[in-house]
């Protein structure tokens, strides 16, 4: 069943500041529409030192750029303008790139379904508990 979970509950407990040193130097794809939310998610990850691919808000943008080289993890939101983003999902997930969804949106069938291993962050998701959903998963 996918977690559909607080980001504390991903994995080991870590503090913020040993989330942003295991986060340093990584680079870490955003896709995200909300373009306020989109700003806060990338600077938090540039802030951490992480190199920033994004944000990417179109499903097109995000299929493209989910095939990409370099890229050790990705935040990814469900709904993009609409439209469901399972199919830059699948590319991730093929190609074994650690990633977790955030939603402001219920869990779907679809996740517990086929993504059974991806956290689920729920938003609002604070800076912290972010960074340190990410680095538990890389």
């Amino acid at each position: 069943m996918a977690r559909d979970s607080n980001p504390q509950e991903t994995g080991p407990a870590i503090s913020t500041e040993d989330a942003e040193k295991k986060l340093a130097g990584k680079t870490i794809l955003v896709i995200e529409d909300e373009a306020f939310v989109a700003i806060a998610i990338c600077d938090s990850f540039a802030d951490a030192g992480a190199n920033v691919i994004g944000p990417i808000a179109t499903l097109d943008e995000a299929v493209e750029h989910a095939g990409g080289e370099g890229i050790d993890g990705a935040v990814v939101d469900i709904d993009l303008a609409g439209l469901d983003v399972f199919p830059a999902a699948d590319i991730l997930k093929r190609r074994g790139i650690p990633f977790l969804f955030q939603t402001g949106h219920g869990t779907r069938a679809e996740l517990q379904a086929d993504y059974p291993d991806v956290p689920v962050c729920k938003k609002p998701v604070p800076r912290g508990e972010l960074l340190k959903a990410m680095a538990a998963i890389l």
